[in-house]
C-alpha cells in the first residue's frame, strides 16, 4: 500500500501529527513557551470568573489620581490595590448574582434615566458636575461635534465620559432592582414584628448579687485538654479561615539621627543663627545647601500658627528659633514690617466668550446687573466676594485692585476677561515681610550603616522565632506580633511593607528573614514566622486560640465551684449577698438588647434567665461568662405601648432584617464561593 493511500485512510492520524507538528512550530518560535499556558493577566479568580490586572490597574491609577487630587501626598499603594481588588471582588459578586436571578437593564429603562424626562437624579448631578445642562446636551456635543465646532479630540473624550455614564447608570439601575428585589424577599411578617416587640417592649429591673470569677485563683482551675477541645469544637466557626494564615513576629527599625547627628544639626543652627543676626537677609545662608528659605509676606492672622505663636519673639530679637519637630528645625528673621490693605469686598463677572469687554463694562457702569446682560456676554458672576492682597495667587491683578475707584467696574491688564467692583476696603494693616528657613537633620551615612549593621547582626544571630522574640527586648528592638495571607499587600497595613509580606508567603514556619527596606531608606524591617495554618480553621494550639480557649474553659470551671459553692445557701438575696460577701445592686434588663449596665456586654444567660422570671422570684445562682449572680425581679415596666404591626415591622427590617443584612450583602453572596486572589504572586510575577 502506497504511503499516500494510507494517509487516506488514516485522517485522524494526519490531523494529531499536523496538530503536535504545529505546537512544536509555536513552542520554538517564541521565546517564553511557558507563558502560553500561564494566567498572567488574572489577578483574582471569584468562583472561577477572572478579575482582568488591566482594568484592575486602570482603576488602581484612577484612585491614585483622585487621591492626589484632593491632596494626599503620601499614598500607600498596597492599600489602594487591596481596597480596588476588594471593590472588584464585590462587583463580581454582584454580576453573578444579577446573572443568576436574570436582573437586565432594558435600552429603554436606561434611556429614560439618561435623557428621559426625569432623568435619574445621580445623572442630573454628574452632568452638572462636567458643566452640562443636561445629558441630552453631552450627548449632542458627544456625537455631533461639527454642529458644535469640537475638534475630533474634544469629541472622542465627551464620547469615553459618555460610555462611562451608561456604564454607571446601568450598574446603578441593576442595583436599585436587586435591593428592591433582596428587601421584598425578606418583609417582616406579623411574627417577626411581634418576636421584636416582645423582646424590646418589656424592661425588667432586678436586683443582684453578683461573684465575679476573678475572685478566684486562676492557679486553683486547670482545664484538661478535653474542656478546652469542647470549647473549641462549640465555637469552631470562629476559627474558621478562607485563605492560609501565617503567624509572624517582626520588627521594625526607623532610619533616624543618632546623638552625633544631632549634636552636629544643633552647632549648624547655632552658627547660623549667629551669622544671619551680623549680616543682612539671609546673606549667611547663602552658600549653605543644608538650609531652606522661604520668603513669607502676610498679616498676623495669615501667618502660619508657628510663625504667628512666636511673632513677639521674631520682632523682639529679629532672628528666633522657631520649631524643632520631627528632626527639623525652623527659624525665621524678620525682614521688614510694612502698612498695607489686607481685604478687600469685591464684586466679580466673567465676560462670555466672544463678548466686547468695553462695552460690558460701559452697560455694568451705566447701572446694569451682570444677571440682566445675558449668558451671551456674563458666563458666570458673583457678588461680595472678600479677597485677600496678600494672597500670592493675586499677585498679578494686586496692583490694579490696590488703584481702583470704589464702586466702579473695571478690568485688570494681566486679567482682561474679568470685571471687578470694589464695595469697601479694610484699613490697613501691618504686613511682616519673615524669611522662613527649614534645616532637617538627616541621619549621617555612619548611622545608616551602624543601624544597618546592627540590625543584619542580630537576625544572623537570632535566626529562629523563639530567638528572634526572646533577644530583641535586651538589644532595644520591640517586636510586634502580625497576621500575613496570600491576599495580604503589606504587614499590619504598614506603607511599603509589600516584599517583607511577599517573603512572608513564600516561606515556612521557622524561617527568619533578612532585612527589608522601604522605598525612600527611612525605615528596617525584620520578620520572623511563628506558624503557618493552612486548613479550613485555625488550630486550637495556636497560641492566642489555646488562650482564649483556656479562659473560657476555665470560666467555666468557676461557674460550676461557685454554683456548687453557694446552691441553698440562703432564702433570700440579702443572705446570697452576705454569703459571696458583696453587696446588693441594681440593674435594668431588656431582653433585646445585649448591653446591661454593669455587666460585661452579651451576657445572654442574664438576658434569658430575667425573661422568663416572674416578678418577686428569687433566681439562682446562675453562671454567666465573668460571674455568677442571684437575682430578684423588682418590676417590669411595659412601657406602656401598644404592638404597632408597622412601626416595628419597620424597626426590624432596619435592625435585624433585610436593612442589617444589606451591610453585609457581600459576605451574603460570597457563602461558599472561593475566591482566589492571586495579587502576591502576581506581583511577584510581574516585578
Amino acid at each position: 500500500m502506497s504511503a499516500l493511500e494510507q494517509i487516506r485512510q488514516r485522517p485522524g492520524l494526519v490531523i494529531s501529527i499536523l496538530g503536535i507538528a504545529l505546537l512544536l512550530f509555536i513552542l520554538t518560535a517564541i521565546d517564553n513557551p511557558g507563558e502560553l499556558f500561564s494566567d498572567n493577566h488574572t489577578v483574582a479568580k471569584v468562583d472561577g470568573q477572572k478579575i482582568d490586572y488591566i482594568e484592575f490597574q486602570r482603576r488602581v491609577e484612577q484612585q491614585s489620581e483622585q487621591m492626589r487630587n484632593q491632596g494626599y501626598t503620601n499614598i500607600d499603594n498596597a492599600r489602594i490595590q487591596t481596597m480596588v481588588l476588594q471593590q472588584m471582588v464585590n462587583e463580581t459578586l454582584l454580576k453573578q448574582e444579577y446573572e443568576a436571578l436574570g436582573l437586565v437593564v432594558t435600552d429603554n429603562e436606561l434611556s429614560k434615566a439618561m435623557i428621559g424626562e426625569t432623568p435619574h437624579p445621580m445623572v442630573t448631578r454628574m452632568i452638572q458636575q462636567w458643566g452640562f445642562p443636561s445629558a441630552q446636551m453631552l450627548y449632542e456635543y458627544a456625537f455631533n461635534p461639527q454642529k458644535y465646532g469640537l475638534q475630533p479630540e474634544q469629541s472622542q473624550q465627551l464620547q469615553q465620559a459618555w460610555a462611562a455614564l451608561e456604564k454607571d447608570t446601568e450598574q446603578m439601575l441593576l442595583s436599585q432592582k436587586f435591593s428592591a428585589l433582596f428587601s421584598g424577599a425578606l418583609p417582616a411578617n406579623k411574627l417577626d414584628a411581634k418576636a421584636y416587640y416582645d423582646d424590646n417592649a418589656s424592661t425588667a429591673t432586678i436586683a443582684y448579687a453578683r461573684k465575679d470569677y476573678n475572685t478566684l485563683s486562676d492557679d486553683d482551675f486547670k482545664p484538661s485538654d478535653a474542656d478546652i477541645e469542647a470549647v473549641y469544637n462549640e465555637e469552631k466557626n470562629r476559627f474558621r479561615i478562607d485563605e492560609a494564615q501565617y503567624i509572624i513576629d517582626y520588627i521594625t527599625v526607623d532610619i533616624v539621627p543618632s546623638k552625633t547627628d544631632l549634636d552636629a544639626a544643633a552647632a549648624d543652627v547655632n552658627k547660623a543663627l549667629a551669622g544671619l543676626r551680623m549680616t543682612p537677609g539671609t546673606e549667611a545662608l547663602a552658600d549653605n545647601s543644608k538650609f531652606y528659605v522661604n520668603r513669607v509676606s502676610a498679616p498676623k492672622s495669615k501667618l502660619s500658627s508657628s510663625l504667628r505663636n512666636a511673632l513677639d519673639k521674631i520682632t523682639a530679637d529679629t532672628v528666633a528659633q522657631v520649631s524643632f519637630y520631627d528632626y527639623k528645625y525652623t527659624l525665621a528673621k524678620l525682614l521688614g514690617v510694612t502698612e498695607n490693605v489686607d481685604s478687600v469686598l469685591l464684586d466679580m463677572a466673567v465676560f462670555a466668550e466672544g463678548a466686547a469687554a468695553d462695552s460690558v463694562l460701559n452697560a455694568l457702569n451705566t447701572g446694569k446687573r451682570p444677571a440682566d446682560l445675558g449668558e451671551k456676554l456674563i458666563a458666570q458672576s458673583q457678588d461680595s466676594v472678600w479677597v485677600s492682597l496678600v494672597d500670592p495667587n493675586l499677585a498679578l491683578v494686586k496692583d490694579d485692585i490696590q488703584n481702583a475707584e470704589a464702586g466702579t467696574y473695571f478690568t485688570s491688564k494681566n486679567n482682561p476677561g474679568v470685571a471687578m467692583k470694589i464695595r469697601t476696603r479694610k484699613a490697613p494693616v501691618p504686613v511682616y515681610e519673615i524669611a522662613e528657613i527649614t534645616y532637617e537633620v538627616i541621619p549621617s551615612s555612619a548611622t545608616i550603616s551602624k543601624l544597618n549593621g546592627d540590625f543584619s547582626k542580630f537576625l544572623e544571630a537570632n535566626n529562629t522565632p523563639e530567638k528572634f522574640a526572646a533577644e530583641a527586648a535586651k538589644v532595644g528592638y520591640n517586636v510586634m506580633e502580625g497576621l500575613v495571607t496570600p491576599s495580604t499587600l503589606s504587614i499590619n497595613q504598614i506603607p511599603e511593607s509589600r516584599n517583607a509580606a511577599k517573603w512572608t508567603i513564600t516561606n515556612k514556619k521557622g524561617d527568619v528573614s533578612g532585612i527589608f527596606k522601604n522605598d525612600n531608606d527611612s525605615r528596617l524591617m525584620g520578620v520572623a514566622i511563628k506558624d503557618v495554618f493552612k486548613g479550613d480553621y485555625i488550630p486550637s494550639s495556636y497560641s492566642r486560640v489555646r488562650t482564649y480557649l483556656e479562659d473560657k474553659a476555665r470560666n467555666r470551671m468557676k461557674g460550676q465551684k461557685l454554683i456548687a459553692d453557694y446552691k441553698g445557701k440562703a432564702t433570700d438575696l440579702n443572705g446570697y449577698a452576705a454569703a459571696m460577701r458583696v453587696t446588693v445592686d441594681t440593674t435594668q434588663v431588656t431582653f433585646g438588647q445585649p448591653m446591661v449596665r454593669n455587666f460585661p456586654p452579651f451576657e445572654s444567660a442574664l438576658n434569658a434567665n430575667v425573661a422568663v422570671a416572674k416578678k418577686g422570684q428569687l433566681v439562682g445562682p446562675v453562671a454567666l461568662n465573668s460571674s455568677a449572680i442571684v437575682f430578684q425581679v423588682l418590676n417590669i415596666d411595659n412601657q406602656g405601648r401598644p404592638f404597632d404591626f408597622q412601626n416595628d415591622a419597620m424597626v426590624f427590617t432596619q435592625r435585624e432584617g433585610a436593612g442589617a443584612l444589606q451591610n453585609s450583602i457581600s459576605a451574603i453572596l460570597l457563602g461558599n464561593k472561593k475566591v482566589d486572589n492571586r495579587i502576591q504572586k502576581f506581583y511577584s510575577d510581574q516585578q
